[in-house]
């Protein structure tokens, strides 16, 4: 090989034009396909089935035919129908109808990946579905997308070879013609290898930067050593983080002003009226729900008054999960209806009764009705405080740096100011838990819901999570929680609902379902549960 002869063409104007007109058909088909991709994978995870099924004959044909066949058909047949594109042109159209196929595919496996239960925390706090989409899931689906993405880049850039057929005087093409005149066939294809060759290591390191970037163990452990260090992001001392020597928790806020008004028949420092007299808060009316043609709820019934502490306990399966689900809807009723503070949540009136409503993130929003899940759903590409304020900022339009504060405040109360700027998975179960708290209460809502928050925890973070939910319990907000904690709902639950096989079996206070259940079915369950109960205390001790 004439080493000097390849140095020449390595450097040889025709050649670099040609690598320039490849680049800008790979990028803008590239571009243009991104779109399109996005839209078609939403399609094939639709809940419509014709949507769903609608692009499968596309992408079936584009990804089972050959993409040279393809830019041929398209060179030969747009014309026919009076579309009389240049080659330059045909050979976009025909490597982005082509990536469209395979993008989609990629995105929508990356949407997929995220679990159902982020979007579900989303929805719960009020975001709206372009929201959820941009802010919650599209971030964490891009560290499976980006490498994906990064290769079909690459594939593209050298699919753009294929284009000398169409006559686009592109790479190929120029190097071909160079080797028409003085048939050096190494030296000049290697030159043309070498020029494609750094195009896609530019965007191999393209790759390499935004995976850095979407590395949250790598950026999570910079943020740990400059914890110990006793600095926050950016070296900036960490507001409201204890310092040394202290020796005392940071100030609890005043709860209060996080919370709605929670016992609606009394005034501002008026006692509350009687229990009798009270104007129910919840109103639960002949609830029903299938799934798949089994009954989960059957006709369930009850209410709940302004401040109490509701506890829906039972075996597993009995409804209790979806029966929270419906009140905040989540799921959807198939009969009867749900009241909360007299609106409906997800619903408007029509002649012929309820109907469901497209926004029901707002209309929860509205209500002012938030929730807390049993494995704590935060969102794992978000800081903590960034958890707690995106609620507040995106749906309820407070101000950054005063939602910022606000959730500061809150941290301390929680005893959690040092963590605000760890993710997700730098934190213990029942520090997730009560940021999990934390970020439903710092929405300012008049109800609570709570989904078996402490079965996911080991026995010793119990209590911190329970601890929190006792102030919550005492600042007088409405709470239904779903959980066997027989203890805490004992000394602060004023209703305990047992239900099963989606019925109501007993509802009462907690003396009459724990010390005297009129149900055998009810004393046989409670009996359990205290048993178990003993049993892990024992553990604990040991």
């Amino acid at each position: 090989m004439d080493f000097s002869a390849f140095l020449n063409y390595l450097t040889l104007p025709l050649l670099w034009e040609g690598l320039r007109t490849a680049m800008i058909i790979a990028v803008v088909a590239f571009a243009a396909a991104l779109p399109f991709s996005l839209g078609m994978a939403m399609m094939r995870m639709s809940d419509f089935r014709i949507l769903r099924l609608l692009p499968i004959p596309y992408i079936w044909v584009m990804r089972g035919t050959p993409i040279l066949l393809q830019l041929l058909f398209w060179y030969n047949v747009l014309p026919l129908f009076g579309l009389n594109l240049s080659a330059f042109w045909t050979a976009i159209l025909g490597l982005m109808l082509n990536e469209i196929a395979f993008m989609s595919e990629i995105i929508r496996g990356g949407l997929q990946s995220i679990k159902k239960t982020q979007r579900d925390a989303a929805s719960a706090l009020g975001l709206t579905s372009w929201q959820i989409m941009h802010r919650v899931v599209m971030p964490q689906a891009m560290r499976s997308i980006a490498p994906a993405m990064a290769n079909e880049g690459m594939v593209i850039v050298k699919h753009t070879s294929l284009a000398s057929v169409i006559t686009v005087q592109e790479l190929t093409l120029s190097s071909e013609q160079v080797v028409s005149t003085n048939f050096q066939y190494v030296e000049v294809f290697l030159a043309a290898g070498v020029l494609y060759l750094a195009a896609t290591t530019l965007i191999a390191l393209a790759q390499n930067y935004l995976e850095r970037h979407l590395d949250l163990e790598r950026r999570g452990h910079a943020i740990a050593v400059a914890a110990q260090a006793g600095r926050g992001r950016g070296g900036e001392p960490v507001p409201g983080a204890p310092r040394e020597g202290d020796g005392v928790e940071a100030e609890a806020p005043a709860l209060q002003k996080f919370l709605g008004p929670a016992r609606a028949s009394a005034g501002e420092g008026e006692e509350p009226a009687a229990a009798g007299s009270r104007r129910p808060y919840v109103v639960i009316n002949k609830v029903s729900k299938s799934f798949h043609g089994t009954r989960v709820l059957r006709d369930v019934s009850f209410n709940i008054l302004p401040g109490e502490v509701v506890f829906l306990i039972g075996p597993s399966g009995s409804g209790k999960t979806t029966l929270l689900r419906t009140i905040n809807r989540l799921e959807t009723v198939d009969d009867g209806e749900i009241t909360v503070g007299g609106q409906f949540v997800g619903y408007q009136s029509s002649p012929s009764g309820t109907v469901p409503v497209r926004d029901a993130a707002r209309s929860r929003a509205r209500v002012g009705v938030g929730m807390v899940f049993q494995h704590f759903n935060l969102f794992d590409h978000m800081t903590v405080i960034e958890n707690v304020i995106e609620a507040p900022v995106r749906v309820h339009g407070a101000n950054r740096a005063q939602a910022r504060t606000d959730a500061r405040e809150l941290l301390a109360w929680a005893g959690l100011a040092e963590y605000e700027n760890h993710y997700p998975h730098q934190l213990s179960g029942g520090q997730q838990q009560r940021i999990a708290i934390i970020r439903a209460v710092a929405t300012r809502p008049k109800l609570l819901l709570f989904d078996e928050p402490t079965s996911a925890l080991d026995p010793e973070l119990v209590n911190e999570v329970l601890d929190l939910m006792r102030r919550l319990a005492e600042s007088g907000m409405t709470m239904v929680v779903v959980s066997h904690e027989i203890v805490f709902a004992r000394h602060w639950a004023d209703k305990v609902v047992f239900m099963e096989d989606g019925e109501i079996v007993q509802a009462g206070s907690p003396d009459a379902v724990f010390n005297a259940p009129d149900n055998p079915r009810t004393k046989n369950f409670v009996h359990l549960i205290e048993q178990r109960s003993e049993g892990q205390s024992k553990t604990a001790e040991t």
